[in-house]
Formats: C-alpha cells, structure tokens, sequence
C-alpha cells in the first residue's frame, strides 16, 4: 500500500476533528473558550480513531501475510525436470534439398505428476521440441542461419506441453549449422544468382540498345544522319560523306538491297589512302575522340560524277574539272 492509500483515511478523520465544531460554534454562537475546547476534545478523539484504524490495518496485513505463508507452506515442490541431450539431427530449411542440423539440450517435466503417465516421457519431450523447431527453420534460409537459430532458441525456451497434454518440454543450448558440403554449394548458388542477375540486366540493356537502333535510327539512311548529326552537331561534311555507310546498314538492317545512288559508293572508298576517313565508331560510343575534319589538300580528285550536289563552301577549293568562273 503506498503512502497516499495509507494515510488517507486518517487524514480525513483529522480534518473532520478540526471543521465540525469549528462550524457548529460558528453557527450556533458560542464564544471563543468553548470553541478552542470544542476543537481539543475533538482532536482526541480523531486521535484515538486514527490509532485504531492504523492498527486493524497492520491486522489485516499481518493475517494475508501468514494466509500466503501457509498456502506455499502446503504446495507440494515442483519435480525437478529431466534432460537429454541431442547431439544433432537434421530439420527442414526453406530450401529444398538443404536442411540444418539441430543440437540442443531437452528439458521436460511431467504436466500433472500425481496422475498416471506416459511410459516415455523422454521421446514426448524430444518429438515436441522438433515439433516446435521444425515450424521455425522451415521458413528460414540456410544461408541466414544465425537468425534462424535466435528465433529458434527463443521459441524452444518457452515451457510449453506438448500435444497429449503429458509434459511440460523446453530446450537450453540450442545450437543449429548448415553442413560444410551444403554451405559451400550454398555459397556457389549465391554468386551465381548474383552473376546472372547481372547478365540478365546486361541482355536486357542490349536488347534495348539494339531495338532503339533499328526502329528509330537505322529506318533510312536521313534519319541515321540526323541522328549522327545530333552527336555531332559540327561535322556536317563527315555526316554527308558517311550517307553511303548509313544506307548500307540500314539496307542490311531491313533486309534490302541498297539504293542505286549510294550503290556504287564503297565503304572504304571515300578518302584517299593514307587519309583519316570518317569512321562509325563515334556513333557506337559517343565518348570516343571525334572525327577532325580532313584537309583539302589531301582530298582525293572527285569524279565528275562523284562532286557533291551542293557549292562548295568559302574553305573548299574548287574540285578538279570545275568551272570556277559560276558555282554549280
């Protein structure tokens, strides 16, 4: 009992003592003397109600005391409780093919020792705690098996009986591995669902690289310069010199022949031997140095045929056979 339940009561006791016949000279008139004694004989008597509710208290107390006393006195002990140990044996994991190997400590006492009993109370108890395990590392991986065995020892310290209602069963020690063969090809599974992930995310990124290229680059050969071109937004002349290249590949890329004007067109036939000719490999990885514009002089003579449709620019010479006089 704390200290405001205990003195409650008495507390009340004294302020009824000092305000009734405080209140009823008050009311009724009577002089101060007879007040101030009034109040005193008022207190003593509160006094003497306040020591005999503290002491039927300290009674009642004493004889709840002795009530819980006698009762333990009478409570037959409790048996002590019977182990075994189990060095190992094996339990299912989440996996298949793969199981854990269980070592623990069974204890068990008899549920109701004054009745009759199982003749093995032994395999109850150990048939209980594999009842038990098994519904725990079922769900567990293998490869996790240091939180699967905290679960496990915190669910088999409960003391719980088993299903006939006979015993009482708990295990201490528990311990539980995963054999070294199992761990070991466990371990190899890992790195290589790890490795294929990678694959796969690797697959699926060419796969789309390569359906970006022939949907919507490789269609004609405008588009694949347009698209060169917004690399290289600078290298015109490189863009109009590689429309052969792109009609080729995207000849390829839909499985037809090549138009008659890039037809006669060679892929290695645009720039002179020795001379560094525009390449693609800017267009596979954009982060590759780009292609530097070719000098004039090294340009190998056009043919007639071959000179561009367009005038040719303030930096270009004139072609061989042309008339300088009026731009074509």
């Amino acid at each position: 009992m704390d200290f405001t339940s205990r003195w409650r009561a008495p507390a009340l006791v004294v302020v009824a003592a000092l305000a009734l016949p405080w209140g009823l000279g008050l009311a009724l008139g009577w002089g101060r003397w007879l007040i101030m004694l009034t109040l005193v004989l008022a207190l003593a008597l509160a006094g003497l109600v306040v020591k005999q509710i503290l002491f039927h208290r300290e009674q009642r107390e004493l004889r709840e005391e002795a009530a819980r006393r006698r009762a333990a006195a009478t409570k037959p002990p409790t048996p002590p409780h019977s182990e075994h140990h189990v060095p190992s044996i094996p339990v299912d994991s989440a996996e298949p093919y793969y199981r854990f190997t269980l070592s623990c400590t069974v204890c068990w006492v008899p549920q109701d020792p004054g009745a009759q009993q199982h003749g093995n109370l032994r395999g109850l108890a150990v048939h209980a705690i594999l009842e038990r395990a098994r519904a725990v590392t079922v769900t567990g991986a293998p490869t996790d098996v240091e939180a699967v065995q905290a679960r496990l020892a915190a669910e088999l310290g409960a003391m719980l009986p088993d299903r006939s209602g006979q015993v009482v069963s708990w295990a201490e020690q528990v311990g539980l591995v995963v054999p070294d063969d199992d761990a070991r090809r466990l371990a190899r599974l890992v790195e290589l669902r790890k490795e294929k992930q990678v694959r796969n995310q690797e697959r699926e990124l060419e796969q789309h690289a390569r359906q970006y290229l022939a949907d919507e680059v490789l269609t004609d050969p405008g588009t694949a310069v347009v698209w060169w071109l917004s690399r290289h937004p600078e290298q015109v002349r490189e863009a109009a010199e590689l429309l052969p290249t792109f009609a080729q590949l995207t000849a390829a890329v839909r499985r037809e022949d090549v138009e008659p004007r890039y037809a006669a067109e060679r892929l290695d036939g645009v720039a002179a031997p020795g001379a560094e000719r525009p390449t693609l490999s800017a267009v596979a990885n954009p982060g590759w140095p780009r292609i530097t514009a070719h000098v004039d002089d090294e340009r190998r003579p056009r043919r007639p045929e071959d000179a561009p449709a367009w005038p040719p620019g303030r930096d270009e010479g004139p072609t061989p056979g042309q008339d300088t006089s009026s731009a074509r």
